[in-house]
This record gives structure tokens, C-alpha cells and sequence, in this order.
């Protein structure tokens, strides 16, 4: 079945609308452009040598390499929760290292990977809409379940991807590419990175079931929810070298979530669980 372009439009707005959360609209706004700084908090996210792979479409498995971490708009939740909530439709993420998302910044010439998931298999439509409002459309082969699919970020500016299979349509995910090159260039003066790195960055984690647990950064214990005068509510509040890669974990009771990645300095970090 062919979709008109004006069609397809009204599908991405629907969805965006209606559909899965997300927390970006399809344009950013008016003069807002994406730096490679920014791009440096999503490197688990983007490889800047093509992948080699054995086609345009691979079937995929997370079984044994589950994200620790699933995030949508301004929402972040476990594999399991997401397993036993959310899954079951048509949906597509964005995958990394140790999470996936539907929202990434990433350099000109990167490559991702895209997670594509449908219950039952076959033809399914993707669509992607260019910075400049170009529509590009393709039809893929997708496995039962996940599918892998490589993407490439060939133009700066926000690109918004969504797919249909069976008349069903999933969510929209949004690269947006910085026309910086990867990584970042020198700043003037001296430095021992590619970028200053004074500062630091704040985290707040958030739950509102999952209370007195123990943090952990890189590994070293750093403070508990409901001690040392943080009240025993969920929320928990720390700062971290930034510029840096960290591994943030909370742990209680046998269960534990993590988040992996580059946190920059002066930025303010809410995970949610």
C-alpha cells in the first residue's frame, strides 16, 4: 500500500501526539543548533567507522546483552519494566552501549544503530524526515521481533525516523547531527583534552518506589538515600568530575540500575527510575 507524503506527515504528528512519549518536537527550535560538546554525553550511542554487517536488516536478540537502562522523553525506566509494560507494539529505539533511546545528538559521519521491534515480522515502511523537510522512504524485510538496522548521519539538522508494519505505526526516534567534526576540536589556550574540562555535573536520581538505596560512582561508595541528612524519599543528589565518563549505579534489596556515558561539566542530569 502506497502513503502519500502529505499522509506520512500527518502519521508523524499523529504519533507524536498520540503515540509513545517522547520529549522532542520534529523541529528544534528557531536558531538552535547542536554542537559536538553535546554530542560527547551520547558516545555510547554512535561509532564513527561504519559497522561491518552481513546486510541492510539483521535479526537481533538483547537476550545475555539487555540494556540496563530504557529512556523515553523525559522518562527513564529498567529492561523489565520496560519488558512488561510497554512492550508489544511496533516500536523503535536508538541503541547504545548500555541503553537505549529515541533521542541522540551525534557528529556528521556517525553511525547508529537502530532497534526495530514488531511482534509478527515482515514489510514494514520506514520513513525519515531531513532537516530541511525532504521526505525519504524505504521498505525493509523486518525478523519477529528485534531488528538492527545501521544508520548514518549524513546531514547536520534534526532527523525524525518512524516506521509501519501490519498498518501499524511505532514511534518516532530524532538524531539530531552537529556539523562539528568528531572528536571536538582543541579549544585556545592549553589543555590536556579536547575541550576544557573544569567543573563538574550534577545528578539527581528520582524514584518513587525505590527508596534507601546505596550509590555508587565508578565503583566507590558515595552516600545513601535517607542518610546523612538526605531525607528517605527516592530522590538523591550528587556531583560528578565533569567531562568525564562515569558509571553511576544505585543498588537495595538485590536490585540495582545503572547509567553509563560522558556527563559535562555544568549540566544537571535527572534519571529517573
Amino acid at each position: 500500500m502506497r502513503h502519500s507524503v502529505s499522509a506520512i506527515y500527518l502519521l508523524l504528528l499523529s504519533v507524536l501526539v498520540f503515540g509513545t512519549p517522547i520529549g522532542c518536537s520534529t523541529s528544534p527550535p528557531e536558531g538552535l543548533t547542536f554542537s559536538s560538546e553535546e554530542a560527547s554525553a551520547f558516545t555510547g550511542f554512535f561509532a564513527m567507522e561504519e559497522p561491518a554487517t552481513t546486510g541492510e536488516v539483521m535479526a537481533y536478540s538483547p537476550s545475555g546483552s539487555e540494556p540496563r537502562s530504557i529512556s523515553f522523553g523525559d522518562r527513564t525506566v529498567s529492561y523489565s519494566t520496560y519488558q512488561s509494560t510497554y512492550l508489544g507494539t511496533n516500536s523503535l529505539w536508538i541503541m547504545g552501549a548500555s541503553s537505549w533511546t529515541q533521542r541522540v545528538v551525534c557528529p556528521l559521519g556517525s553511525y547508529l544503530s537502530l532497534l526495530a521491534y514488531t511482534p509478527s515480522g515482515g514489510r514494514a515502511d520506514f520513513f525519515e524526515i531531513y532537516p530541511d523537510g525532504r521526505l525519504l522512504s524505504r521498505s525493509y524485510y523486518l525478523y519477529q521481533g528485534y531488528s538492527r538496522i545501521n544508520f548514518e548521519a549524513d546531514e547536520v539538522g534534526r532527523h525524525v525516523l518512524i516506521f509501519t508494519a501490519n498498518n501499524q505505526p511505532s514511534n518516532a526516534v530524532i538524531v539530531d547531527v552537529t556539523s562539528g567534526g568528531w572528536p571536538p576540536s582543541p579549544g585556545p589556550g592549553p589543555g590536556p583534552g579536547p575541550w576544557p574540562s573544569p567543573g563538574s555535573a550534577t545528578v539527581i536520581f528520582s524514584s518513587g518506589w525505590f527508596r534507601g538505596y546505596s550509590v555508587f560512582v565508578d565503583g566507590y561508595y558515595v552516600g545513601r538515600d535517607g542518610q546523612g541528612g538526605d531525607p528517605l524519599d527516592g530522590t538523591y543528589r550528587l556531583t560528578v568530575a565533569g567531562d568525564q565518563y562515569h558509571t553511576l549505579e544505585i543498588s537495595s534489596g538485590g536490585q540495582s540500575f545503572s547509567e553509563r556515558g560522558t556527563f559535562l561539566a555544568g549540566v544537571t542530569y535527572r534519571l529517573s527510575i
